[in-house]
């Protein structure tokens, strides 16, 4: 398919120059501002709005596919072989392993609260 836009005569010179990588440009920005959340953050979000008890958010686990979708761009990380669009990714999943972290450590001293009283 063939597009066709009118930019700025600027943002023009700025794409000319990257016209190897506008492919990878354009879908960086439509996963940045589609709906505003990616598959591995709705994940989240999702488990999140619903409710779960502390125990729940202890015993969280991600999906396999964003299992196996991690060890893919860790692999490919170590090998020196990501895009930008795969290192833009892996530091969103590297933002939610975080979040989750404190938040299962949050979810460990309620619970551990509750079993002094």
């Amino acid at each position: 398919m063939q597009v066709t836009i009118d930019l700025p005569d600027q943002l023009a010179r700025r794409l000319g120059a990257q016209k190897a990588k506008l492919e990878e440009i354009i879908e960086r920005g439509l996963q940045q501002h589609g709906d505003g959340t990616s598959p591995r953050w709705r994940e989240v979000i999702e488990f999140l709005a619903s409710g779960p008890r502390p125990e729940e958010i202890v015993a969280f686990r991600p999906s396999e596919d964003h299992v196996e979708r991690s060890r893919e761009l860790l692999y490919k990380n170590r090998e020196s072989q990501l895009t930008e669009t795969e290192e833009a990714e892996l530091d969103q999943m590297e933002h939610i392993n975080h979040l989750m972290t404190l938040l299962k450590a949050e979810a460990r001293k309620i619970l551990a609260a509750q079993s002094k009283s």
